[in-house]
């Protein structure tokens, strides 16, 4: 049998208001122009009768018809964590009567984001409306952590009160029996009670003021872990007394059914980044990376026992891409400038009297500052373009449930173990540190999706440092530094005699000759890459000429020279580098990047 709905039962429920009333009226009218005695008594009293039957019975069936509310408690079932920002997916189960009924889904975090807000449901009925409110009067229930925090702190209080009256007995007790010390009164007493009644002084007395000082250490103890609760609980209550964050779903069922509702949502405060551990047993094994994600969330809502998806995405940075307006070149027209009596004179080429009552020629005076350039009407190019990065996202899912407090502490989760194969070297840049580095050099690490951030590495069972991992690198290796090794052993000296300045003509010749030297301790072969350099001239008049760097690899570009050794067991080596600097005669050099 099919149930009516809500419109049918409103309906039905005011015909039958509107037919009981007419036939009130129909009664009175007859009972008028009849002069019905009995019932013009009774008139009043059925009319009154009839009409309140009549009103109940609509308020009554028009309650029934009315929409229904129903509160409704969901649970975190999966969430998917961005950068910034995260994807929350709530669940519930709820049971439907027919007709119409409003589902408020309370207890949800005040950072959702009500434009990304999506409701779905299993089952024979229809989705009206959603809507999103902030509920001021209800607030968070507390935590499981707080309730015991409070009970903790109530018990607390509670042994400081017992403690403290104890305490309070033991001092009246010393105070009473001080207070009829005196003995035996105008009649005197025997020395054997004498000696009884200051054994007992000694005795009581001792043993209370032994009692007060074990009650005193007690109540000290009792006091620093009391402080030390309502400390922790005032940390806990950050997010206590908020207004929650309530949906409300309008929705319309033909019959009585149990339905399943998802709420998907994103929520702010919340994200994660990376973080990494570098292991590596010696310097021939390949390096063990553990990906790992530091995640955190001030939401207003723990996630217990939740399944999280790590997303490289973000939901915050724009999906669309940029488009480059019109780049106008145009020729450039100064501003006319206006002249005064300097620049006329120098434009004249006359003599200008000065306030020193010299006369001296215009074209000897230092030149005018020249004029301010007109402010261009068009942007440059790199205000018209953007560069747009368009890879897609990569998700991680983890396979275990995690708990993340909603406290912006943040905790470790687990992502991936990787084995990368790895290329070891040292590396040495002497002009600025003596001691070499072992250098590891990751190939095809692109294809693990890495993201840049720090990592923390690991020598030989050793922690030896952090470094950060650079994933925004274009080269095919990835090359990170593991530490110093001190039993490669570099010195570098200027090579006195060959530095010189001498004079040619016009122009000054500076030249300049370093020794560095290498000595392999070890009793194995290594590689070790030497780095030096040469400046670069960035003046047409400075010529910079590179005399000596015998199995170097020179960039004239950068200036850089670059020597790649093989030190045998015990093996020294040296490496020279001479180069030289002509300028103009009385003009001064300066270095800097």
């Amino acid at each position: 049998m099919e149930i009516l709905g809500t419109n049918k039962i409103k309906n039905i429920a005011w015909l039958l208001l509107l037919f009981i009333s007419f036939s009130v009226l129909e009664v009175n009218l007859k009972n008028y122009f009849t002069h019905d005695n009995n019932s013009l008594k009774n008139m009043n009293t059925n009319k009154k009768t009839i009409l309140t039957f009549a009103l109940l019975l609509g308020l009554v069936v028009s309650s029934w018809a009315t929409d229904k509310e129903k509160a409704i408690k969901s649970k975190i079932k999966e969430v998917t964590v961005f950068l910034n920002r995260a994807q929350v997916t709530n669940t519930a189960r709820v049971s439907l009567s027919a007709g119409k009924t409003l589902l408020v889904f309370e207890g949800l975090s005040t950072k959702l984001a009500k434009q990304s807000l999506q409701v779905s449901a299993k089952g024979n009925l229809t989705i009206m409306s959603v809507k999103h409110r902030i509920n001021y009067l209800k607030s968070f229930s507390k935590a499981r952590r707080i309730k015991q925090l409070e009970d903790s702190l109530e018990y607390y209080q509670d042994r400081i009160a017992r403690v403290g009256i104890e305490k309070e007995v033991l001092n009246s007790e010393e105070k009473m029996i001080l207070a009829n010390k005196k003995i035996g009164g105008q009649k005197g007493v025997s020395a054997q009670e004498l000696a009884e009644m200051a054994a007992f002084y000694r005795k009581r007395l001792s043993e209370i003021r032994f009692a007060v000082l074990r009650h005193n250490k007690v109540l000290r103890k009792y006091r620093q872990q009391k402080n030390k609760i309502k400390y922790q609980l005032r940390v806990e209550n950050k997010n206590a007394n908020k207004p929650t964050s309530e949906v409300m779903v309008t929705v319309s069922a033909k019959s009585a059914i149990n339905a399943n509702f998802e709420l998907n949502y994103i929520v702010m405060n919340a994200g994660w980044r990376p973080i990494y551990d570098l292991r590596a047993k010696n310097s021939k094994s390949p390096i063990q990376l553990s990906y790992k994600a530091e995640v955190f969330q001030n939401t207003g809502i723990d996630w217990k026992n939740v399944d999280i998806t790590l997303s490289t995405g973000n939901p915050t940075q724009s999906g669309y891409k940029p488009s480059l307006n019109p780049w106008y070149v145009n020729l450039y027209y100064p501003r006319p400038v206006k002249l005064d009596h300097y620049s006329r004179g120098k434009a004249a080429g006359v003599s200008v009297t000065t306030e020193q009552n010299k006369s001296i020629n215009a074209n000897d005076l230092p030149p005018p500052p020249p004029p301010r350039a007109l402010k261009p009407r068009s942007k440059t190019v790199a205000d018209f373009t953007k560069v747009v990065e368009s890879t897609f996202a990569t998700k991680f899912d983890i396979s275990i449930p995690y708990s993340i407090p909603s406290n912006g502490k943040p905790q470790l989760v687990d992502v991936k173990s990787h084995t990368l194969k790895t290329l070891y070297n040292r590396s040495a840049v002497p002009k600025l540190d003596k001691d070499a580095f072992l250098m590891a050099r990751l190939v095809d690490w692109e294809k693990f999706n890495l993201l840049s951030g720090k990592a923390n590495i690991y020598f030989e069972g050793t922690f030896v440092g952090e470094t950060y991992l650079n994933a925004n690198n274009t080269k095919d290796t990835l090359a990170i530094s593991l530490g110093r090794d001190k039993r490669i052993i570099i010195d570098r000296k200027q090579i006195k005699d060959f530095s010189s300045k001498r004079f040619f003509g016009s122009k000054i010749k500076q030249t300049y000759g370093y020794e560095v030297m290498v000595r392999n301790t070890k009793n194995e072969q290594v590689e070790l890459v030497i780095e030096e350099q040469i400046p670069v001239s960035k003046n047409n008049k400075i010529t910079v000429e590179l005399l000596e760097a015998k199995g170097a690899k020179v960039d004239l570009t950068t200036g850089k020279v670059t020597w790649k050794l093989t030190l045998q067991p015990k093996q020294a080596s040296k490496v020279l580098l001479k180069y030289s600097i002509k300028y103009p005669k009385g003009k001064q050099i300066s270095f800097g990047g």
